[in-house]
């Protein structure tokens, strides 16, 4: 006998937000500018699994003083757009 409370919410849905980083000294391709400039054609070609959303994928300066406006412009933008009722969670990846 099965619960008909228990089970009748399916799993939340997850958004991801992405951040890179731009090249520094020594290095004139970060990996992580590489992949998150890629990141969005990716995902269109090969999906996500039921659920999971790519939400925004941003590079940012390496120098914290530069990246940190930026960062804070990224996540407050997001935030204004995610309804405050939601029920997803919110994931970021630097």
């Amino acid at each position: 006998i099965q619960n008909s409370e228990m089970g009748s919410e399916g799993p939340k849905a997850i958004t991801i937000h992405v951040t890179g980083f731009k090249k520094f000294q020594g290095v004139p391709i970060n990996p992580t500018e590489f992949i998150v400039n890629n990141l969005k054609d990716y995902v269109e070609k090969k999906g996500l699994p039921a659920g999971v959303t790519l939400g925004s994928c941003t590079v940012l300066e390496v120098a914290g003083d530069g990246a940190l406006p930026q960062l804070h412009q990224t996540m407050e933008s997001v935030v204004s757009k995610t309804d405050a009722n939601s029920n997803a969670n919110v994931v970021w990846v630097s």
